[in-house]
C-alpha cells in the first residue's frame, strides 16, 4: 500500500570510469562513506566519510568502480540530482546498545517467569529465540498503518508456535507488548520494556527497514540482524505509489 522510495529514474546510471572525489579516511582507513554529494556545476560526484574539516590534502579523485567496490549499495542511489547530497549516520555503539535493550528486556521477561515457574526453557522455541516477524506486513506497513515497528517475538515450541511474548517499538518511543501463557490460551497480558528517544526509535526503525525489508529478508532472529552498519538517513515521510 506505501513504499518508502529510494530514488528517482532507476539505478546504476553511471560510467564506472567518471572521475570523483573521495577521501582518504574512506579510501585509506576503511571509514563508512557517510556523505554522496553531486556537484550542481559540472554533475561531479563526491564521497566523504562525514568528518566536517576535511582540507583538500584528504580528497583523493578515483573512479566511480572504486566506490561501488568499497560500498555496493551506493550503486542504487544513482543518478544522484544535481545540488542533492544523501546522508548516512554510523553509531556502532547506538545500535548494538538498541539491541541489547530489547534482547535483554525480553529475557529478563523470560527469567522471571522461569523463577516463578510460569514457563520452562523447553517450552519455548529455539530456546527462546527471538524473532523480528516483519514477513506478513512489512515494517514499513505496520509504521505507517499501525504506528509501530513490526513485533519481536518469542515463540512457544509446539506445532502451531503460538506467540509468548511480542513486542514492538511504538512512534512515541514506547516499547510495550503482551504475553501469554499457557502456551498462547491465557488472556494477554500487557508488558512494557521501557521507552527510547525519538532519536534512537527512528534510527531503529531506518535499520530495520534497510537490513531486513529493502533486502527481502523476514522473519530473522534478532542476533542475525546487521546492526554494525551505517543507515541511511531517509525520509519517513509516507509516499504512495
Amino acid at each position: 500500500m506505501f513504499k518508502l522510495k529510494k530514488g528517482k529514474d532507476g539505478n546504476s546510471k553511471y560510467n564506472p570510469n567518471e572521475k570523483c572525489i573521495a577521501c582518504k579516511h574512506v579510501l585509506e582507513e576503511n571509514k563508512p562513506i557517510l556523505s554522496m554529494k553531486r556537484n550542481s556545476e559540472d554533475g561531479s560526484y563526491q564521497f566523504l566519510c562525514g568528518i566536517d574539516s576535511h582540507t583538500e590534502d584528504d580528497k583523493k579523485r578515483i573512479e566511480i568502480d572504486q566506490i561501488i567496490k568499497i560500498n555496493e549499495a551506493i550503486e542504487k542511489f544513482f543518478p544522484l540530482q544535481l545540488g542533492t547530497e544523501l546522508k548516512w549516520q554510523y553509531s556502532k555503539e547506538k545500535a548494538l546498545e538498541l539491541k541489547k535493550f530489547l534482547k535483554s528486556g525480553i529475557e529478563n521477561i523470560i527469567q522471571m517467569d522461569i523463577k516463578d515457574e510460569k514457563v520452562s526453557m523447553s517450552q519455548l522455541y529455539n530456546h527462546g529465540e527471538i524473532v523480528y516477524y516483519n514477513g506478513r506486513n512489512g515494517t514499513w506497513f505496520d509504521w505507517s498503518i499501525n504506528g509501530r515497528t513490526s513485533w519481536f517475538t518469542v515463540c512457544f515450541n509446539d506445532k502451531k508456535r503460538m506467540g509468548y511474548i511480542s513486542v514492538a517499538i511504538f512512534k512515541d518511543g514506547t516499547v510495550e507488548g503482551y504475553k501469554w501463557g499457557n502456551y498462547g490460551k491465557d488472556e494477554a497480558e500487557k508488558i512494557s520494556l521501557g521507552h527510547l528517544s525519538i532519536e534512537d526509535t527512528e534510527y531503529l526503525l531506518r535499520l530495520l527497514l534497510q537490513q531486513c525489508d529493502d533486502k527481502g529478508i523476514f522473519d530473522i532472529s534478532i542476533d542475525s540482524i546487521n546492526w554494525e552498519v551505517p543507515v541511511f538517513l531517509e525520509s519517513l515521510e509516507e509516499e504512495e505509489f
